[in-house]
C-alpha cells in the first residue's frame, strides 16, 4: 500500500566531487533506516568524477532515491531544484560526506507527527566528526518550541554568530543539515537559495527562515555526523572571495531591512564584515599560492580595508562583541598594523579548528 506522500520527509543531497567512499556512507546511513516512508534526492551537480553513476546506482536499488543530474551550476542551484522537486511535506539536507543515525527519520518522524507538528523548522544536536576525536554541540534550551528569549537570540545569530547569555555558542544556527523545514512554509514565502551567493548561501537561507517564523522547535537528540576533515572547498586559494563576501554582506542587509531588524542587529552585521576580512585575507591575499608579492598584497589589503563597507564596520564595530582572536585581528586593522596582520593570519590559516572566520 503506497504511504501518504505528503506526510513524508525529502532529504536533499548536493553531490559535486565527493570521495567515493563518503558518498556511499552518506547514501548508505540514508537508506538504513529500517522504513521506505520517505525520500532520497540526489542531484548530481555536473560532477566531473563518478559521483553521478554512483547516484544511479543507488537509485537503481531502492524505490525511494531520484537523481537529478544537472549541469554544474553550483550547490545553491542545487539545492533549489531539490526543494522544485520536493513532494513531501517536509524537506531537508544532508552533505554528501556526512552520515546520519540510524533512527535519523523515526526520531523525526515521531516528531512532525506528534510535539513539532504545528513547527515550521525543527532543530537537532550533531556531532563534528575530526579524524581522532568528536565535539557534540546542542542549543543549550529545553527541548520544545522556543520561547521569546530564546527566539530573539537565534533570529540574531544568523547575522554574526550564536550568543547566549553572554557566551558564543558553536551550534550552528547556520547549518542546514542540523534542521528540518516545512516545504509549504518555504514556498509561501519564497525563501530560496541564491544562486550569486558562492560564499554563506547557508547562513543567508537561515537568516530569512530563522526570521520568517516563530515556530521553531528544538530536539535536545543526536542525528548527525558532520565531518570535518578532508579537502575542504571552503579553504581553497580563492580570488573570487572578495565578490563573493560583497554578496553576502549586501544579502544580509536586505534580510536586515526585509524583517525589520535594522538598529538590531547592525552590531552584529558589522561583526561578520569584519570578520569576514579575515576570509578574504585568509583565501587570497595572504595565501600561499597568490602569485604577488608581499608588499604588494599588503598594498591591496589596505585598499580593499579603506573600502566601503569594511571602512564603515571598523569604525562602528563593537569590539565587545568580537572573541579574543577576532578583537586582535580587527585592532590591529583598525591601527593599521598591517605586517601583523600578515603574522597573524599567516599562523592562524594553519590552525585548522581556527573559529576566526
Amino acid at each position: 500500500m503506497e504511504h501518504n506522500i505528503k506526510n513524508m520527509i525529502s532529504i536533499i543531497v548536493p553531490v559535486y566531487k565527493i570521495k567515493e567512499d563518503y558518498l556511499r556512507k552518506c547514501i548508505e546511513s540514508l537508506i538504513d533506516q529500517g522504513r521506505n516512508d520517505y525520500r532520497i534526492i540526489l542531484v548530481d551537480d555536473g560532477s566531473p568524477d563518478n559521483c553521478g553513476d554512483i547516484c544511479d546506482e543507488y537509485a537503481g536499488k531502492n524505490h525511494i532515491i531520484s537523481v537529478i543530474h544537472q549541469k554544474n551550476v553550483g550547490v545553491s542551484e542545487a539545492r533549489n531544484n531539490g526543494i522544485k522537486a520536493t513532494k513531501t511535506k517536509w524537506v531537508t539536507f544532508v552533505d554528501a560526506d556526512d552520515w546520519v543515525e540510524t533512527d535519523y527519520i523515526t526520531t523525526l518522524y515521531r516528531l512532525i507527527s506528534g510535539d513539532a507538528s504545528e513547527a515550521d523548522m525543527i532543530m537537532f544536536d550533531y556531532i563534528r566528526e575530526y579524524l581522532d576525536f568528536q565535539a557534540k554541540e546542542h542549543l543549550k534550551v529545553e527541548e520544545g518550541f522556543l520561547d521569546k528569549k530564546q527566539l530573539d537570540i537565534v533570529h540574531k545569530a544568523p547575522f554574526y554568530k550564536l550568543v547566549q547569555d553572554g557566551k558564543f555558542n558553536p551550534y550552528t544556527v547556520i547549518g542546514l543539515w542540523d534542521k528540518v523545514y516545512r516545504t509549504e512554509f518555504l514556498r509561501r514565502n519564497n525563501i530560496w537559495f541564491i544562486p550569486e551567493a558562492k560564499k554563506g548561501q547557508d547562513r543567508l537561507f537561515n537568516a530569512d527562515v530563522l526570521n520568517a517564523t516563530d515556530k521553531i522547535f528544538y530536539l535536545n537528540k543526536t542525528l548527525y555526523h558532520y565531518r570535518c576533515w578532508g579537502e575542504s572547498r571552503t579553504n581553497r586559494y580563492d580570488p573570487n572571495i572578495i565578490n563573493f563576501t560583497l554578496i553576502e554582506i549586501s544579502e544580509l542587509r536586505n534580510q536586515m531591512v526585509k524583517h525589520g531588524l535594522t538598529g538590531i542587529v547592525e552590531d552584529y552585521i558589522n561583526c561578520r564584515t569584519c570578520t569576514r576580512l579575515y576570509s578574504c585575507m585568509r583565501l587570497y591575499y595572504f595565501n600561499d599560492l597568490n602569485p604577488d608579492g608581499k608588499k604588494e598584497r599588503i598594498e591591496k589589503v589596505k585598499n580593499l580595508v579603506n573600502s566601503m563597507p569594511y571602512k564603515e564596520s571598523l569604525k562602528h564595530v563593537k569590539l565587545s562583541l568580537l572573541s579574543a582572536d577576532e578583537k586582535i585581528f580587527v585592532i590591529c586593522l583598525k591601527l593599521r598594523l598591517y605586517w601583523l596582520v600578515y603574522l597573524m593570519v599567516k599562523i592562524k590559516s594553519r590552525n585548522k579548528d581556527s573559529r576566526l572566520s
